[in-house]
């Protein structure tokens, strides 16, 4: 859901960050990207593109932390010009840089990928598709070797393809990924938003391989990890530092083995630094069996968050695993950090949206969508951040009511705030947004902060659909708040 009150996205960091701009003329095999390197875009050193991201949460189970998006989106996170209602338009393309192939009549080069359709997001639909191609450096052109249509969301699938074409086994070599959308109706404009999404991952390309190559000696992280106090990602420093009704503090880690034999872990450790301390902790040994993913879960975390100063804590929260698998072939994949800020704001999502929320279509002018509050001592709210998500050609909703109500029976029954006429940013789509107050809000206890719609197209607000909060969501259409699934 969109983040209320006073927030602050969460930034992910990486023990070491790619190089951005290294690049070379051709690279030698072996070929490998998991995608599990922190950074915003695919690493230039192995990929030429202008528009496929890195992302984190979309991915459902993947093989390792991170995937390869492919969405409507251009790299500036607008649709791309050609996008057309009802349509199929081509998207996004991203290339490899020159590789060498320089292997006369070699048979045993294989390329390999996963790829998944829509994971946590948007699956493409029939007719949208993802094409992979072949570049001949004696040709000097490009050649569509496969093609995967669009469908339900599924898990990761694996791909191998072997190249034996001597047109393609040449210095120069590259390969690329393509895919086409098709954004919604125009019956219903406000509710196109990005679509059609492609997640790839563990792209291997590697001579002295076989058609059943597909087994990696590799445990790896496959999500960035949770932490959070009860329900929340973020609450104010000076709430958690002075109330005696702070929630237990809480992890989640996702883990996978990859193998095809058991894997032993000999640790998973969760590092907690601060100010120059960093607090360790074992949290075991475990046996993995072939294939299987992993969740390791405290919901009573003893553990109390601490800071040298009075109105903010900075924490780089890591994930570490060591497995007996000491030829791991990519422990890249092993460890993984991220930023977490207690600063002045409360926040029930990650800082990522997966999707869009809210309500659209007859009766939906003058419909309210709240979510619940518990502030852990009475205080004053000025205002919340909002994330809008792209609508095309910017057909949402023009503005809307933001509102505060306190709690009754569980319920946001009795309004305390409204600030009236607020614009939806056309311009400023896909980011927080801070939204004040006309004045500061007394707040206590549980409370609702949210809006009103004053028209029947929607306002597209983010969604963050992999960090569950379902009783925290309410609406109401007609007259009557309902807790939203």
């Amino acid at each position: 859901m969109n983040r209320l009150l006073r927030t602050i996205t969460a930034v992910f960091l990486g023990i070491a960050a790619i190089d951005a701009t290294a690049q070379q003329d051709t690279l030698e095999l072996p070929f490998f990207d998991d995608f599990s390197y922190i950074a915003a875009a695919p690493d230039k050193a192995l990929w030429a593109t202008d528009g496929v991201t890195v992302c984190y949460d979309l991915p459902k189970n993947p093989p390792s932390t991170g995937a390869m998006l492919m969405d409507a989106l251009n790299g500036k996170g607008v649709f791309y010009n050609n996008a057309r209602y009802g349509t199929v338009t081509a998207a996004d393309t991203v290339e490899s840089q020159p590789i060498n192939l320089d292997y006369p009549g070699e048979k045993s080069i294989w390329l390999s990928f996963y790829y998944q359709r829509g994971g946590h997001g948007d699956s493409p639909e029939k007719g949208d598709s993802l094409v992979l191609d072949f570049y001949s450096p004696p040709e000097q052109k490009w050649q569509t070797v496969k093609l995967y249509e669009g469908g339900k969301s599924a898990p990761f699938e694996q791909e191998m393809i072997n190249i034996t074409d001597d047109k393609y086994l040449r210095k120069g070599f590259r390969f690329r990924f393509r895919n086409y959308i098709s954004l919604g109706s125009s019956l219903a404009p406000d509710l196109v938003s990005n679509c059609d999404h492609w997640l790839i991952d563990y792209v291997s390309l590697d001579i002295n391989r076989h058609k059943g190559d597909t087994v990696y000696k590799d445990v790896s992280l496959t999500n960035t990890p949770i932490i959070k106090v009860g329900d929340y990602q973020q609450v104010p420093w000076r709430h958690y530092v002075n109330s005696n009704k702070r929630e237990e503090v809480n992890y989640t880690i996702h883990y996978r083995n990859n193998d095809n034999r058991a894997r032993l872990l000999d640790s998973i450790n969760l590092y907690l630094a601060h100010d120059g301390i960093t607090d360790k902790y074992a949290l075991g040994t475990f046996n993995m069996p072939s294939y299987m993913d992993f969740e390791n879960r405290n919901d009573n975390f003893a553990y109390t968050f601490k800071s040298k100063y009075d109105t903010i804590a900075n924490y780089d929260v890591t994930v570490r695993l060591v497995s007996d698998a000491t030829a791991n072939d990519y422990p890249g994949n092993n460890e993984v950090t991220v930023r977490k800020t207690f600063s002045n704001c409360y926040a029930l999502d990650d800082g990522s949206a997966e999707a869009a929320y809210g309500l659209h279509g007859e009766g939906s002018d003058g419909a309210m969508i709240a979510v619940k509050f518990n502030t852990y001592i009475p205080d004053k709210m000025y205002g919340v951040y909002m994330y809008f998500c792209p609508v095309y050609n910017n057909q949402q909703a023009d503005n809307f009511d933001l509102k505060a109500w306190a709690c009754e029976d569980g319920l946001p029954i009795s309004e305390i705030a409204t600030k009236a006429n607020v614009e939806v940013p056309k311009d400023s789509t896909g980011k927080f947004i801070y939204i004040p107050f006309d004045y500061p809000i007394e707040v206590s206890d549980t409370f609702f902060v949210g809006w009103q719609e004053n028209e029947t197209s929607i306002i597209a607000v983010g969604f963050d659909r992999n960090t569950s909060t379902p009783n925290h969501k309410y609406f109401n259409i007609g007259g009557d708040w309902k807790q939203s699934k």
